[in-house]
């Protein structure tokens, strides 16, 4: 029997464009029953760049705190996966609190308050690596992953667009742009600055607790709560490595080549963004 290559792999393209389009048909079906709140909060990344971390800091600032919930999206929803599986997120009660790894034209327009966190792209690119590595059929090279990273053909997508397009709303009264290296070098000041913008009035006993609660230290030892659909994945076959992985910052360094460095520092010229308490540079990969 003479086998039809071209046609087979018409139909597989064409199988994967309609999956594509079944995933977007159930996200719009979730956009049409949601019910946008003026005091919702909409915690925003790009993957690998602090969402979760916010995740926990603004459910222990907006909450009493409690750890009895099963895993951190139960309470504070990933917002284009909950659309996606068709969870009524009209039940919650307010303020409610989403991550998203939408940009930013992706979100409801309103008023709503968003916080944006930006991380180092170099170290972004070097934690995405190792969580694909981990978490998905990729299992290439770093050399191949960093190529697919710069020109965004990775499953979150293009990282200059994102930080761009967020950091052009950087300036605007109903978000804050964080940066994830004031979050691991100046924790304390950048939860106050997170309490100011939600005005919050918070205790001494409850910002330690929260800072408590929130650290690096705390979240490890508690990763079940917060790995991505670490049950899933698992079921699937997919390795356990850990979602959280070393917390720091500058990894970058030990994993990029000088040409590989150079070439990143080429392509994020363009990206300009709010630098870090520390550094007076603007450069989006400083």
């Amino acid at each position: 029997m003479r086998g039809h290559p071209r046609l087979a792999k018409s139909l597989r393209k064409l199988s994967q464009n309609c999956g594509e389009f079944a995933l977007w048909l159930s996200v719009q079906s979730g956009k049409l029953n949601f019910e946008p709140r003026p005091d919702d909060v909409y915690i925003a990344s790009y993957a690998r760049s602090g969402t979760t971390w916010l995740q926990m800091i603004l459910y222990q600032m907006l909450t009493d705190g409690n750890m009895d919930f099963q895993h951190i999206t139960q309470p504070v929803p990933y917002f284009e996966r909950a659309l996606l599986q068709g969870r009524d997120l009209n039940k919650l009660a307010s303020p409610r609190i989403f991550k998203t790894h939408w940009r930013y034209s992706k979100l409801p327009k309103g008023p709503y308050k968003r916080i944006y966190v930006a991380r180092n792209g170099k170290d972004v690119l070097v934690s995405c690596y190792y969580f694909f590595r981990a978490h998905s059929t990729f299992k290439g090279t770093f050399d191949e992953f960093f190529h697919k990273f710069l020109v965004g053909n990775v499953p979150p997508g293009n990282w200059f667009r994102h930080v761009a397009e967020w950091s052009a709303h950087a300036a605007d009264p109903n978000v804050l742009f964080l940066r994830y290296e004031d979050l691991t070098n100046h924790f304390e000041l950048t939860l106050r600055r997170i309490a100011a913008f939600l005005n919050k009035d918070i205790s001494p006993e409850k910002f330690a607790l929260i800072a408590e609660r929130s650290s690096f230290q705390f979240m490890k030892q508690h990763e079940d709560k917060f790995g991505f659909l670490q049950e899933v994945m698992l079921e699937q076959g997919f390795t356990g490595d850990a979602f959280i992985r070393q917390g720091k910052t500058g990894s970058a360094k030990e994993h990029l080549t000088q040409a590989q460095d150079a070439l990143f520092d080429r392509a994020s010229s363009v990206v300009i963004m709010p630098a870090p308490l520390e550094t007076p540079s603007r450069s989006a990969s400083a």
